[in-house]
């Protein structure tokens, strides 16, 4: 696909961080809701209803470039311009992005106007006064816009003490993905369990259909600390204590959780510790893996048949839990676009340019490369994975924890995590090092009790 165009470029600049030791590393290792890397662009056609401005105006967006959040920004710059108003969306990538956020929001004078956020940065955004309330303006503005028509529950996750920091665009959850053929070949069933999944994945090994029928990414530079969070979860701990700063990482749910996910790696590559989403997409490609879990950004490749080999042979469910009873392994993940404090055109102005970037048209611009807030616009019978997500989603799976440290603390995870995985250290040393590291990330961060 051709590169989103690109109206003009901010000129970069630097600026002395506002934030704490550590903060910018933590945010430059954290992935957002995992849409891909494609860049996708759109000539989506959408009524601008803003209230132009009165002199000439620059805006400047920062969002990254993907198949996913490109319709959104593509909206604003192919339809809100005029003769008073410029529209910039300089070219990025996730990671030029964090870095990106972070300086422009932490100086005295933004460089970027409306920032594309996510779970794990959006709390520290709010909680530094970095980006504002949107309440009072969606109150004015709502019907104007049709916000009702945004999932409650995805609006709720850009939420902050309270008070509405974003507006959400797509969102995407964790999905368990299998080849129908070879299930129905074997009598298989999707697994809802740990040991179920085992179970399945060893008949398909016996049956010698595939040497390492399961593909997860756990690559501890950004996968290993997510899917742990899962099935900590999933056993009812969590990342922390209820209410505190504090971790609860070396809790024999914990333990329980790393020696769970150790289970699995007789049935996975024995690369599978280096290996992040896309890699596992290519081993379900191309049909080395039989079942694996991706979340919904990750999705498309995989039913696209100019991509994918056994583009009609994959099949979507709810992804196990760690133990019956237990929730799926899943969490909430939902971008959306937020309003810089420290920009200096109007505020109202901005709002309503998220607005419209977050509209019905853009919605369906959007698919199928990610799912939409706005649920009433997906078509489940012309998407695949799209039932399945909308399953999932009635779960109740809940974002990463909504607090300011929570970037600090992932960054650190995979290590630790990792070795325990890996059995380079036994799991409840290497959680207590776990431990350690984020009670130390955390109190870097100014977040300590």
């Amino acid at each position: 696909m051709p590169v989103l165009p690109v109206i003009s470029r901010s000129s970069s600049r630097s600026v002395r961080l506002g934030v704490v030791a550590g903060g910018l590393a933590a945010l430059v290792s954290i992935g957002a809701c995992g849409a891909g890397s494609e860049v996708g662009t759109s000539d989506t056609k959408v009524a601008c209803d803003i209230t132009q401005p009165t002199s000439k105006t620059t805006v400047n967006v920062l969002a990254y470039n993907s198949a996913a959040t490109d319709p959104f920004t593509n909206v604003l710059t192919s339809n809100c311009a005029s003769d008073m108003l410029t529209i910039n969306h300089p070219a990025t990538d996730l990671t030029g992005q964090k870095q990106r956020a972070v300086q422009s929001l932490s100086g005295s004078t933004a460089s970027y106007d409306l920032i594309e956020q996510f779970g794990t940065v959006y709390p520290l955004y709010a909680d530094r006064g970095w980006t504002i309330p949107l309440d009072d303006f969606m109150k004015k503005d709502s019907a104007k816009f049709k916000l009702d028509g945004i999932d409650p529950k995805l609006l709720a996750a850009h939420e902050y003490k309270g008070k509405q920091y974003g507006l959400p665009t797509y969102w995407s959850v964790n999905h368990l993905v299998y080849r129908k053929d070879i299930f129905d070949k074997l009598g298989l069933k999707p697994p809802t369990t740990f040991e179920e999944m085992r179970s399945v994945a060893k008949k398909i090994q016996e049956a010698g259909e595939i040497k390492y029928p399961l593909a997860i990414p756990m690559a501890p530079a950004n996968d290993i600390q997510g899917l742990f969070g899962q099935a900590i979860r999933s056993l009812g701990g969590d990342y922390f204590e209820k209410d505190k700063p504090v971790p609860a990482l070396n809790t024999p749910e914990g333990v329980e959780a790393v020696t769970e996910l150790k289970s699995l790696l007789p049935y996975m590559s024995p690369q599978t510790l280096s290996f992040s989403s896309p890699e596992v997409t290519t081993q379900l490609q191309t049909g080395q893996a039989a079942m694996g879990m991706l979340v919904t950004g990750r999705l498309s490749p995989l039913v696209d048949k100019t991509k994918s080999p056994n583009a009609d042979k994959f099949a979507f469910a709810t992804p196990p839990a760690v133990k019956a009873g237990g929730k799926p392994l899943s969490f909430l993940s939902v971008d959306g676009f937020a309003v810089a404090k420290n920009s200096k055109v109007d505020p109202g102005l901005l709002f309503q340019l998220a607005a419209v970037a977050t509209s019905e048209a853009a919605a369906k611009a959007v698919l199928p490369n990610a799912l939409p807030a706005r649920l009433s616009v997906i078509d489940e019978s012309a998407i695949p994975f799209a039932a399945s997500a909308k399953e999932i989603l009635a779960t109740d799976p809940k974002p990463l924890n909504q607090v300011p440290y929570m970037a600090d603390v992932y960054s650190v995870l995979g290590a630790p995590i990792g070795d325990a995985i890996s059995g380079k250290k036994e799991p409840q040393a290497a959680l207590d090092e776990a431990q350690a590291t984020a009670v130390k990330a955390i109190a870097n961060a100014g977040y300590a009790k």
